[in-house]
C-alpha cells in the first residue's frame, strides 16, 4: 500500500502538467480573426474609357489669293483677289479607349468656322478703246471658311491621383469649304471711261486633303468616385489645300487647321 501511494502522485502530477501545457497550444492555434476593413463605397472608376467634350479655339489667321484672266472686248480681264480668314471657334469631341498599359485608340472629331474678309482689284478693257485697261476695286465681305476634321489616332494616357493626361498624334482626314469669288458685276454705262464694282457674289467651294495632327491633354477628375472631370487641350493639326473659284482662276492655297486650344468636360468608363 504504501508504494502505490507515490506511483499515483506522479500520475496526478503528470497529468496536471499535460493539461495545463495543452491550454496554451490551443489558444494559439486560434489566433482571433483581425477585423475586416469596410468597403469603400465610392471606389474610382476604371478609365479604360474617356469621352472628351471640348470648345476649341483657332487663334491664327489664314490667308490665301488668286487671280484669273479671260478674254473681253478682245483684251484681257485680270482680276486678282485676296482673302484673310479671321480666327477660328467651335466644338471638339473625341473618344479614347485604352487597350494595353495606356496604349490605345482615339477618334476626334473638330468643326471650325472663320469669318473672311477680303479685296478684289480688276483690270478691265476698255469696250471702244484698245490699250485703255479700266481699273476698280472693292471689299469683299460676308465669306466665310469651314474646316470640318476627323481625327485617327494612338494615344498613350496615364493617371496619377485625380490627374490624368494623354498624347496622342495620328491622321487627319479634313473637309474644307471656303467661298471663294464669283465674276464681279459692274456699273459699266457710256461713255464707259469709269469703272465701278457692283457686287462681290461667292461661290462655295470645297475640298478633302489628307493631314496628320498631333496633341496633348491634361485633366483633373473628381469626386470620390472621379466618372467625371475638366480638363484642357492642345491639338495641332495641318493639310494643304487648293482650291479653284473656275477654270479660268489659279488656285487658292493654303494650309487648313493649324494650332488649337480647348476646354472642355471629361466622362469616364
Amino acid at each position: 500500500m504504501t508504494t502505490r501511494r507515490p506511483v499515483f502522485a506522479i500520475a496526478a502530477l503528470a497529468a496536471a502538467l499535460v493539461t495545463t501545457s495543452a491550454s496554451p497550444a490551443r489558444a494559439q492555434a486560434t489566433p482571433p480573426m483581425p477585423a475586416q476593413p469596410a468597403a469603400s463605397a465610392a471606389a474610382p472608376v476604371p478609365s479604360r474609357v474617356r469621352l472628351v467634350l471640348n470648345a476649341s479655339f483657332w487663334p491664327a489667321k489664314t490667308s490665301f489669293s488668286e487671280f484669273r484672266t479671260f478674254t473681253e472686248y478682245a483684251e484681257q480681264t485680270t482680276i486678282r483677289t485676296s482673302y484673310e480668314a479671321g480666327t477660328g471657334f467651335g466644338p471638339d469631341a473625341a473618344l479614347q479607349v485604352s487597350l494595353f498599359r495606356g496604349l490605345g485608340l482615339l477618334v476626334g472629331y473638330s468643326h471650325a468656322s472663320r469669318d473672311v474678309t477680303g479685296q478684289v482689284d480688276v483690270s478691265r478693257p476698255h469696250p471702244l478703246h484698245l490699250n485703255r485697261n479700266r481699273s476698280a476695286s472693292s471689299e469683299l465681305s460676308g465669306y466665310g471658311l469651314t474646316e470640318g476634321a476627323l481625327h485617327l489616332d494612338l494615344a498613350y494616357a496615364r493617371a496619377a491621383g485625380h490627374l490624368d493626361w494623354a498624347l496622342f498624334a495620328g491622321a487627319t482626314l479634313f473637309q474644307v469649304e471656303a467661298d471663294l469669288l464669283q465674276r464681279p458685276t459692274y456699273d459699266d454705262v457710256y461713255p464707259y471711261d469709269e469703272l465701278s464694282i457692283t457686287a462681290t457674289p461667292s461661290t462655295t467651294v470645297k475640298q478633302s486633303p489628307t493631314g496628320f495632327n498631333v496633341g496633348g491633354r491634361l485633366d483633373y477628375r473628381f469626386g470620390r468616385s472621379r466618372r467625371f472631370g475638366a480638363g484642357v487641350q492642345v491639338l495641332y493639326s495641318t493639310a494643304s489645300v487648293k482650291l479653284k473659284a473656275e477654270p479660268a482662276a489659279s488656285e487658292a492655297s493654303f494650309d487648313t487647321g493649324g494650332l488649337s486650344v480647348g476646354a472642355g468636360l471629361r466622362v469616364y468608363f
